[in-house]
Parts: structure tokens; sequence; C-alpha cells
């Protein structure tokens, strides 16, 4: 449980779901907005986080912080769906730690990832029944955050090129997607596969969180990453 305060009108409770690491050795945190019931990306002064400022919070997935939206984003989107510029002064780590990610209170899921990115996602190939290359083409209006529950058996990690990948079947069809999770990657960093199977929920069903990368490429487009797993 949460502890219980009387929140101003300009604040906002959000439950950290998504944790990722960037290249720039920055990262981005996302979060259910518990009252807007919906996804937000807090970027305190309008930028990602940096580990000093993620480990001044204690900011990992099922914490809850408090903070207050410095105005509306002025990016493209798919992101501008999410981004929420916050006052970097006025984050507030609230007391608990949420675990319930299969119950009424957990964040909105999609039916499956297609869906939850309206229609857009696509693919530069398939390969033996997995697409491969998923993105969404830049400044389509969807969200840039969705989730979908699985059965366990359906998501599955390899090793590719130095990268930590994941095969993700969400019940229609069957994506493999490079993972930015930070908990997930220093897991392969510290253990391997194994690690990463260490670091996964001890239940039979997941809750998977992804998310689109900022656009690259040429032509641009947002690729599909895994951003966690609850």
């Amino acid at each position: 449980m949460f502890e219980t305060l009387n929140v101003l009108e300009a604040e906002v409770d959000v439950l950290i779901t998504d944790v990722t690491e960037m290249a720039s050795g920055t990262y981005c945190v996302a979060g259910w907005d518990i009252a807007g019931t919906k996804m937000v990306r807090p970027l305190p002064n309008g930028s990602n986080w940096s580990a000093a400022l993620l480990t001044q919070h204690g900011i990992v997935a099922g914490k809850l912080i408090r903070v207050t939206p410095g105005g509306a984003s002025n990016g493209v989107f798919p992101h501008r769906t999410e981004d929420t510029l916050i006052d970097l002064a006025s984050i507030t780590t609230l007391s608990g730690v949420f675990t319930d990610w299969l119950g009424p209170s957990a964040p909105q899921v999609a039916a499956d990832l297609k869906s939850g990115f309206g229609g857009f996602l696509q693919s530069n190939k398939t390969w033996n029944g997995v697409k491969q290359g998923v993105h969404t083409p830049p400044s389509v209006q969807c969200s840039s955050l969705v989730a979908v529950r699985v059965p366990k058996p359906n998501l599955v990690f390899t090793e590719s090129f130095g990268k930590l990948k994941a095969t993700l079947n969400d019940g229609f069809d069957s994506y493999q997607l490079t993972v930015s999770s930070k908990a997930l990657k220093e897991a392969w960093r510290n253990g391997g596969l194994v690690g990463v199977t260490n670091a996964l929920p001890a239940r039979n069903e997941l809750h998977v969180r992804v998310g689109l990368a900022r656009p690259f490429d040429n032509p641009p487009k947002c690729y599909a990453m895994l951003n966690g797993v609850l």
C-alpha cells in the first residue's frame, strides 16, 4: 500500500512502470498517471533522467512518485502522447512498492501490440514467423508506451550480435524486440541469459512493457523496444 496524502491540483502521482537505458548514458522513465488513468513520460526540466537522479529517488518499477507538471511537450508524435515536462525540484518519492501487476489496479494493458499502437505497427521483415525491425512511422498519433499480458512461455530471450533480444508472442503475432529495460540489461550483463531468466517474476503470466524509440534510421522509424517485464 502507498501512503495517502492530500494532493494539490497541480500535482500528479505516477506509478513507475518503465525504466530504460538510453545510448547517451541517461535513462527514460515512464509510468501510470493514477488519477488520469493514462501513461506519462515525466521529463525532469524537459530532459531524460541521470543515473544520479534515479538513485536519489530510488526509481524502479513499482515505486510511486509525486511530480508537478511543468507545461505541455512541444515534441512530435507518437512520443508527444505521453511526454510530460516536470519540475525537477518537485519530485517526491512516496512510500510503498506496487507489486499487483496482474490485478485490477494495475496499469492498462492492450489486447495485442498492434492495436495498442493504434494499428500503425509495421516490420522490416519476417523470419521464421517472427516479425523483425518492428516499428511505427514517425509522427503518427498513437501511444508510444504499451503493455500486454502474456503467458510466461510467450517471452523468450536470446543474444544476437552482442545485444539482448526478446521474442514476444502476444497471442496474435510474434515480434523480435531489442531489450531496453535497465533491470533486465543489468541482469544480463551480470549473469547472461540465466541472469535474465532469474530476474523475471516467478509466476506464469507476465505484464510486458513495450515502448517506441525516438525516430532514427533512413527513412526514420520509431522502433519498438522491450521496456520491462513485471
